[in-house]
């Protein structure tokens, strides 16, 4: 009998799961291939035109320290509405511009730096993590579903969603003087520093997508899809819900953009499709998690919870669009 250490043990399923995807590949190569094709060629041309320019533009405005001073206009209303360091109005702007992970991303650099301590990462991560503007207004609302009103309002409803999230988590008040200074890059090569950036971020984004795609299609060849879908098409039901959006919620609690996709096709009326699309936004889905993750356990913020933040500001975002679309449409 082999004898496994105890660190084997905790990644023993982890290593199962990848060799079974490997033998997927090994087995049905041709099927595998064409689905992470099929990932990269969704990457391409609904997310990669949108994220792109605005990392790029992100960073060349975090360089000339624009968003330093965007900052610290917000960072006594955050502090005072979250309990919350003064730097995390610096974090929540550049969330709100960049989309995940970039929230995360910047509470791990303070947590390394010293400044937050491991409950201010938790109470920050709660009202910092949400998806950009050029993401669900442009490849969202205006490519996939062919309404940037639509697109307009899952993002307002979205942020709005994790702004009050943030109430949930706030916790008791802490103190705080630190003020974070981006320092500025005006060099020569400034610009070409910012391209490069840029282009490894988004294709991180686009590695997780395709990587994504393949798990979602063999999810779905061995129905575990359809098996979860048939599972709430009662409760949907329940609720009035069309039915055929099932398997796209399933879908999108694996990789959003797929997941959107999918709902656009579905052909369910956008009133129904928006509160859906906006709360599965929120949650992020599993591809998302992966990235969050990769930087909060970084400072200590344990899975539980950050599962436990999203799901609230999931479904606060849920009801706000619920709201929104009775009201706009």
């Amino acid at each position: 009998m082999i004898a496994f250490s105890k660190s084997a043990r905790k990644v023993l399923p982890f290593s199962l799961i990848i060799c079974f995807f490997i033998c997927c590949l090994v087995i049905n190569p041709q099927r595998y291939i064409e689905s992470v094709y099929q990932g990269m060629l969704l990457f391409a041309k609904n997310v990669a035109p949108a994220l792109f320019p605005f990392f790029f533009f992100t960073k060349l405005l975090t360089g000339l320290g624009t968003a330093n001073t965007l900052g610290k206009l917000l960072k006594k209303p955050v502090a005072k509405l979250y309990n919350a360091p003064n730097e995390s109005g610096y974090i929540l702007i550049m969330s709100l511009i960049s989309g995940y992970p970039i929230g995360a991303k910047l509470i791990s650099d303070f947590y390394e730096n010293r400044v937050f301590t491991i409950e201010d990462c938790k109470r920050v991560s709660s009202f910092t993590s949400t998806s950009g503007p050029l993401f669900v207004v442009g490849t969202v609302g205006t490519l996939m579903l062919s309404s940037p009103k639509a697109g307009y309002i899952l993002f307002a409803c979205h942020a709005i969603g994790a702004v009050l999230n943030g109430f949930i988590y706030r916790g008791r008040q802490a103190t705080h003087n630190f003020v974070p200074e981006m320092p500025a890059k005006r060099d020569e090569n400034f610009l070409n520093t910012s391209i490069t950036s840029s282009i490894l971020s988004v294709l991180v984004v686009g590695g997780y997508i395709a990587i994504f795609s393949m798990v979602i299609d063999v999810a779905l060849d061995l129905k575990i899809i359809d098996f979860f879908a048939n599972l709430i098409k009662p409760v949907l039901k329940l609720f009035g819900v069309d039915t055929s959006i099932s398997s796209s919620v399933i879908i999108s609690l694996i990789e959003i953009t797929r997941g959107c996709q999918s709902f656009a096709k579905s052909g369910a009326d956008i009133k129904i499709i928006l509160p859906f699309v906006a709360g599965l936004l929120s949650f992020g889905g599993l591809s998302i998690t992966f990235q969050s993750l990769t930087f909060l356990r970084q400072c200590k913020v344990k899975t539980i919870f950050y599962f436990l933040t999203k799901s609230t500001q999931a479904i606060l975002s849920f009801v706000i669009t619920l709201i929104a679309v009775n009201i706009f449409y």
